[in-house]
């Protein structure tokens, strides 16, 4: 049964994009590279080498920065799929660290939902290395788009955030996964639960600020989706709802308000 039910996985599983493995994008890598201060981050976990990107802020670019916005992309996305929206003149001190999954971009290994926050632990200690420092004092605002909400809500219970900006989230995993398969979902290994993870972050002294941005045309995660979790602590959590949106175009159409949360300057 056991055996029967791994080789259900195998088949099953890549369909819903987490054991798929998504290959580097040669020209996001030239473009990154394009500047020089931009710095590759290596490291090795359980899954092996791993690698994720910095983009030193535009004032003193080579001090530890103060102020670190880590992304993280949704599950059929890259790291660097973030370079289009980043504009680094119009936050001159928040840093960017970009974060891949195991098995995307250049990380090898197959990504594990539950396990994400493996890589952003390892980007900071590599990034600490980098800079000749124990720990970075820097203050971490947090954005994640469709899957990415999860990593980030995951991380933001690990690390303290000041911020965290939720682009498009899922209320649980399974749910998600259900959309497109409710056998898949049946069989999902893991499990990542927003509502839970959010619940433990406004429990905590001094939570971050949580805002969430969704779109009333997603068709991949609805927007009660994203209103459910907002309407965990409607007095605690900031919801923008947009009813021309969907689930990608919302990145664009509201960049500057998603980088003016992320950076708490929303006018």
């Amino acid at each position: 049964m056991r055996i029967a039910t791994l080789l259900l996985l195998v088949v099953i599983l890549p369909l819903g994009g987490c054991l798929k493995p998504l290959p580097n994008d040669p020209q996001l890598l030239a473009q990154f590279q394009q500047r020089p201060q931009n710095l590759m981050l290596e490291f090795t976990t359980e899954q092996g080498r791993q690698v994720a990107y910095y983009l030193p802020p535009l004032q003193d670019p080579d001090a530890p920065p103060q102020r670190i916005a880590i992304l993280y992309p949704g599950i059929n996305s890259l790291a660097l799929g973030w370079l289009r929206f980043i504009n680094l003149d119009d936050y001159p001190t928040t840093a960017y660290l970009l974060i891949d999954y195991p098995g995307r971009g250049l990380s090898a290994g197959v990504m594990r939902p539950e396990e994400n926050y493996h890589n952003s632990l390892g980007a900071l200690k590599a990034l600490a290395e980098h800079f000749g420092v124990t720990q970075l004092s820097a203050s971490l605002r947090l954005l994640g788009h469709s899957f990415g909400t999860g990593a980030a809500l995951q991380f933001a219970c690990l690390r303290p955030a000041e911020r965290v900006v939720l682009v498009a989230p899922f209320n649980d995993l399974k749910q998600a996964v259900r959309r497109q398969s409710w056998l898949l979902s049946l069989l999902m290994p893991s499990q990542i639960d927003n509502r839970l993870l959010i619940r433990q972050l406004l429990a905590e002294p001094q939570p971050p600020r949580i805002i969430i941005l969704h779109g009333g045309r997603d068709t991949t995660l609805p927007i009660a989706m994203g209103r459910e979790l907002a309407q965990l602590a409607p007095e605690k959590i900031v919801f923008h709802a947009f009813a021309e949106d969907d689930h990608v175009d919302i990145l664009s159409r509201r960049r500057k308000l998603i980088f003016q949360e992320l950076n708490g300057q929303v006018e």
